[in-house]
């Protein structure tokens, strides 16, 4: 599978459904990022820490000429993008929001279904722990009326449980109906509508499917004794420096926020914030696509993720390997999107799509000399012909010497 048709026929046709929750009291964190994270015990890291320097003036000349040229075509109407790789960092803005205000680099967006991630190797870090069994049914942690065969955590994950479809139409008109809305697991779950159709067979073919990691949110919780929210800050965000990175609604996103675009479909947008799109949506898609924060964290946190800095590099091999080829978004592994450029593993996830106000995608090139690349942009758009060009091309400037 080659990583042109893993994004640009998978993700064209991507709609990142986006659910969980993340409950706890608002709170915010601040401070400076630092230049590396110390792998959990045992582990050594897969590659370098990340450059704490600015890209030359070239790259960073070539990186905004790149992504201007897509508000130039009339491609997006604005974007946030930015590059970590072992000799520096980048981030730049171009165009506007869905209200018409200027977008500026460390600008607050939704980040989507790139939460899954985050999901992801917390449930990876709680295993290495001893407190989660990946091979258990998901139902020895939390509750799942719709699971009758057994699913393991493993098959959550890799969204190989042949889980019930809550397709992408009923549950954004939901969302919709009431904007203030703080939605919590139990209600949400109550909308899947009772005549659900189950997607593939348990241990089959992977359908992305965010009912998987609306239990996984829930496991999170169970087994930490904290909140979503909580046990993400503490874990995975703070260590890894993530100061403009937000857990939706327990967490506050700060200035300067964005509005998204709205979608035909439907009004999820609360243009008087203060969470994106709005609280109804955060709150609806908590563990599997709630979270916001800026395109410089974004490109931060896979970076140290999958160079094994956060979590322990076995724990990172395994969320890669397998990946098993998804019918939508293209092969999946263990919350990872796996790719191959020309012979270079790529890992990332994407968020959002032409069904939501928000749309994201953050990749790692994992060569010898490794690169990642994050862009979010403030409107519904299709990964095919709107983001993935973008990303190569700030791949392609971020690499040259």
């Amino acid at each position: 599978m080659t990583f042109r048709r893993a994004l640009l026929l998978g993700l064209t046709t991507l709609l990142i459904a986006s659910l969980g929750i993340a409950a706890c009291s608002d709170s915010t964190s601040g401070g400076t990022p630092t230049s590396g994270v110390a792998p959990s015990a045992g582990s050594a890291p897969l590659w370098a820490a990340p450059g704490t320097a600015a890209l030359t003036a070239t790259q960073g000349a070539a990186l905004q000429s790149a992504l201007d040229s897509w508000i130039a075509q009339d491609k997006l109407i604005g974007a946030t993008a930015a590059v970590v790789t072992p000799q520096g960092v980048w981030s730049g803005a171009t165009g506007v929001d869905g209200a018409g205000t200027r977008l500026q680099p460390e600008a607050a967006m939704a980040i989507m279904s790139v939460t899954k991630s985050f999901t992801a190797a917390e449930v990876m870090l709680l295993a290495t722990r001893g407190l989660v069994n990946l091979d258990a049914p998901l139902t020895d942690y939390v509750q799942a009326p719709f699971d009758t065969k057994g699913a393991t955590v493993r098959q959550a994950l890799a969204m190989r449980t042949g889980f019930p479809d809550y397709a992408t139409a009923p549950y954004v008109k939901t969302i919709a109906a009431d904007l203030a809305k703080d939605w919590t697991p139990a209600q949400m779950l109550a909308t899947l509508p009772k005549d659900s159709v189950r997607q593939g067979t348990l241990g089959g073919t992977p359908y992305y499917n965010s009912l998987n990691y609306v239990l996984l949110g829930e496991l999170i919780a169970k087994v930490t004794g904290q909140s979503y929210a909580q046990a993400l800050r503490v874990d995975l965000l703070d260590p890894a420096g993530l100061h403009r990175t937000w857990v939706q609604t327990a967490e506050t996103p700060t200035g300067p926020l964005t509005v998204g675009k709205n979608t035909p479909a439907a009004d999820t947008v609360d243009p008087a914030g203060p969470y994106l799109p709005s609280r109804s949506a955060a709150s609806f898609t908590g563990a599997g696509g709630g979270m916001a924060g800026d395109a410089a964290d974004l490109a931060r946190w896979a970076y140290l993720l999958f160079g094994g800095q956060v979590i322990d590099s076995a724990s990172v091999k395994q969320m890669v390997a397998d990946p098993q080829e998804e019918p939508n978004v293209g092969p999946y592994a263990l919350g990872t999107m796996v790719g191959d450029d020309e012979g270079t593993p790529t890992y990332g996830h994407a968020g959002g799509g032409r069904d939501w106000p928000y749309t994201s995608i953050t990749l790692v090139w994992a060569g010898a000399q490794p690169v990642c690349v994050a862009v979010i942009t403030p409107q519904p758009a299709d990964f095919g012909s709107q983001i993935y060009e973008l990303v190569m091309q700030l791949h392609t400037a971020a690499s040259a010497n």
